[in-house]
């Protein structure tokens, strides 16, 4: 009985093991596919937050068409990358011309691990377009560009649709959008720092 019991015991070990690393493979390859979205209030404040989404809605709105016909991150960034001046002068607009520093920025930053309505992301580096209002001392809104993964978060009414979901692999999809995807990024992550701790 002992004997049944260690190597049902050890089947289960090595069946976690294989499936953590299935998920780190497919982890690791997200960010080679997501363009994020961080927009960073001045501060806490409720006129500020509301700056921020307002802020937020107008840059989604101006990049919804540029990037309706690009299939690949490196056309994402080249067409985001072109069109930051025409983004900042879309979010002036929206803050209605009063004189709010606004900083854009396009790069690899590090990512927190988040939650969105319909889907999970790891912490990691990932692309980033980051739009900072002011000193940038209050809360973030963090969501995914391209693919089009937040314009209904947005608020615009826009609607995702499958195509937003097509850049990802089966293993990709089923391990953002799985029931408990939150908990299994954090024994990601504790993995990674027991790596990282072991040297």
């Amino acid at each position: 009985m002992k004997r049944a019991f260690g190597l049902l015991f050890l089947l289960l070990f090595f069946f976690s093991l294989w499936a953590i690393g299935m998920d780190e493979a497919a982890a690791a390859s997200l960010p080679d596919k997501l363009l994020r979205l961080r927009v960073v209030a001045e501060s806490d404040a409720g006129a500020d937050q509301a700056d921020k989404l307002l802020v937020r809605d107008a840059v989604l709105r101006s990049l919804q068409p540029l990037l309706a016909d690009c299939g690949s991150l490196a056309e994402v960034r080249d067409v985001t990358a072109e069109a930051l001046p025409r983004l900042a002068e879309a979010a002036g607009e929206a803050l209605g011309g009063r004189a709010v520093p606004l900083a854009l920025k396009l790069g690899t930053e590090d990512c927190p691990r988040r939650a969105y309505e319909d889907f999970t992301l790891p912490a990691g580096q990932y692309e980033t377009l980051t739009v900072t209002l002011g000193g940038g001392e209050g809360h973030n809104w963090w969501c995914v560009i391209f693919p089009p993964l937040c314009l209904a978060a947005a608020g615009d009414g826009g609607e995702e649709g499958e195509e937003g979901w097509s850049v990802f692999s089966p293993a990709e999809k089923r391990l953002i959008t799985a029931e408990g995807a939150e908990v299994r990024f954090r024994c990601l992550e504790w993995l990674r720092k027991l790596r990282t701790w072991l040297g």
